[in-house]
């Protein structure tokens, strides 16, 4: 099942809270780094609600490399 055309609720969420501020691969994992290392400062009875396994990084990650691509054409054709 996909989720507004992500793979799931867990990686759209991380894409409408972060996604605006991404320029590349890199910046997507920063966010990773800093999501994981948030989820572990919350509580453990909270984190049970929470699936984090499920957030697709990799799609996350090539959705960056697909903006990239389509800004480098962009570019070149005007």
């Amino acid at each position: 099942m996909t989720y507004n055309g992500w793979r799931n609720r867990e990686t759209w969420l991380i894409n409408v809270w972060f996604g605006d501020n991404w320029e590349c691969v890199h910046d997507v994992e920063n966010t990773m780094e800093f999501v994981e290392e948030e989820f572990e400062k919350v509580p453990t009875w909270v984190q049970d609600f929470i699936d984090g396994e499920a957030i697709d990084w990799d799609e996350l990650r090539q959705h960056v490399r697909d903006i990239q691509k389509e800004n480098e054409r962009l570019e070149a054709n005007k």
